[in-house]
């Protein structure tokens, strides 16, 4: 099944006489058995699929070539720097003592389930902005799709260290390793294996790859396909702690995704034109003194209509054909919505919609809703729930998830924070309530919060956003808070309540989602 749902990178190219995909066109005989158990020079040019990816002038991690434009790696390369255009990729090289022929990044897409903390789902797709010509030098592998099987002999190939605390070499290392099964590698690492991962190496130790951070192509008996990618470990080469693979089949379809949707990822869009250049300095406020759900009416002032379609994971939850709250795409079958929306079974979940009274890109119902347990208090602290749509959004603008944060993400004032909605407006003639709306907001500290609120009502579960000019008196229960650095928006919290009189003096409260990420990720992945 999942063979007819990748046809992009399962390639069979013979374009200008070069060979199928997996082929090693430059291997001397009796290669294998020569190899040495610590590792050792690559055959020049033997890994054709191998490239090296570059941040500015300098080397960083290995890849693999798995079409054209496209370039598969880990994600854990960016966890600091994520602005493509500081990436280049560096094709058919052996030395890189030699860096020219380098073609830049267009997109980078880390897959949205990758958690720092546990390395589960380390696996980032790039685009290209110039697609590579294959060569006798340069080729693609296609990913290995049948079961990985304990010890299997593989080949990690890259231009990191084969040993620990060794130096970083300019010309491609080659280690021979064995998969190891997984229970056992479990018994290793006390149980921090998940199913998308495996092990290779030695139990014994002296022989590892991890950080050579590329690729691990595996032998089929006629060419090499692409089993995992170099994730983590701990030293090189110890006994009893082989390296950390993510297993590239578990990925298959969602690298078939974003190749078929042409690249874009999470908390991305392709309208900059309509982004936050074109919104009001002013903020909007959503201050008063009776407490109200997302419920309320827009207040006036640093509110603007959206620019259509700007804002790819904004939902509309219908019932009966009316919009009753809004709603975040944080993956292609979760929306993240309050709890207090009251979310059915058999509602419709409304993407890629502008103006509410037009036909939308997509319509799906609802599955199932998963809800927190209560803890009784008002406001309620805990007010999120996470509904399962019956289909998945399809891939591609106007329907792209927003970005969930790792958990050490703290913004600060080098993000700019938007919240968006739909909601009759007040003094605003020219916004169309039908219309989704925007406005700029800043953050404020919880105890100045409190301050202003008094009565215990702000929790630690909560943000609030700056009452000094605008905070979002939308009227539209769950208006995303998406704060953006370096051109990724990402999703801090949901609109829970705010004032009915929205009198620009309180803040409006969000729930934040920063003390839920655990319950999020165990709820997709379980269901």
């Amino acid at each position: 099944v999942l063979m007819s749902v990748i046809p992009l990178f399962l390639l069979s190219l013979t374009l200008r006489g070069i060979p199928l995909t997996g082929i090693r066109t430059f291997t001397p005989e009796l290669e294998i058995e020569t190899r040495i158990i610590g590792g050792k020079e690559a055959w020049a040019h033997s890994w054709p699929w191998q490239v090296s990816l570059r941040y500015a002038t300098m080397p960083a991690c290995g890849g693999a070539i798995i079409a054209p434009s496209w370039v598969i790696t880990a994600a854990h390369c960016f966890q600091r720097f994520k602005t493509a255009s500081s990436w280049m990729v560096m094709a058919g090289k052996h030395d890189l003592g030699n860096p020219n022929e380098l073609v830049r990044v267009s997109r980078i897409v880390t897959h949205q389930g990758y958690s720092r903390r546990t390395k589960e789902f380390d696996v980032a797709l790039l685009k290209l902005q110039t697609p590579l010509l294959y060569d006798e030098h340069v080729g693609p592998i296609e990913i290995w799709m049948d079961a990985l099987r304990p010890a299997m002999s593989c080949s990690v190939t890259g231009w990191g260290s084969t040993r620990e605390n060794g130096p970083r070499v300019n010309r491609l290392q080659e280690v021979n390793v064995s998969l190891l099964p997984l229970d056992k590698c479990n018994q290793f690492y006390r149980g921090r294996i998940r199913p998308t991962m495996f092990c290779a190496g030695r139990p014994e130790g002296g022989v590892d790859a991890w950080r050579l951070r590329g690729p691990l192509s595996c032998f089929t008996g006629e060419r090499y396909r692409l089993g995992g990618l170099v994730s983590w470990g701990v030293g090189c080469g110890r006994v009893h702690r082989p390296g950390v693979y993510t297993k590239l089949q578990d990925h298959a379809p969602w690298v078939a995704d974003v190749m078929n949707s042409g690249g874009l990822s999470c908390g991305e869009a392709q309208t900059p034109a309509c982004r936050l250049g074109s919104l009001p300095a002013t903020l909007v406020a959503a201050g008063g003194e009776d407490l109200a759900d997302g419920g309320g009416e827009v207040g006036p002032g640093g509110v603007t209509e959206a620019c259509p379609y700007s804002w790819p994971w904004q939902v509309s939850l219908q019932s009966e054909g009316r919009h009753y709250c809004s709603g975040t795409l944080i993956h292609r079958h979760w929306v993240l919505a309050p709890h207090h929306c009251n979310t059915k079974t058999g509602d419709m979940v409304v993407l890629g919609v502008h103006d509410l009274r037009f036909m939308a890109s997509q319509s799906v119902p609802v599955d199932e809703v998963f809800e927190q347990a209560q803890d009784g208090s008002f406001p309620p602290s805990n007010d999120l729930a996470l509904i399962r749509l019956s289909e998945p959004a399809r891939s591609g603008e106007p329907r792209i998830p927003v970005c969930l944060p790792d958990d050490d993400i703290e913004v600060d004032d080098s993000w700019t924070c938007v919240t968006t909605g739909w909601g009759q407006t007040k003094t605003l003639d020219n916004v169309s309530p039908h219309s989704l709306h925007q406005a700029t907001v800043s953050l404020v500290n919880l105890t100045a919060s409190r301050s202003i609120w008094g009565g215990g009502l702000i929790k630690d579960t909560h943000l609030c956003t700056h009452p000094a000019a605008a905070i979002p008196c939308m009227g539209d229960a769950g208006a995303p808070l998406v704060c953006q650095k370096h051109g990724v928006y990402f999703l801090f919290g949901l609109v829970t309540w705010g004032s009915r009189r929205c009198d620009l003096i309180r803040p409006a409260v969000f729930s934040s989602i920063a003390d839920v990420q655990l319950w999020i990720r165990d709820t997709t992945e379980d269901v």
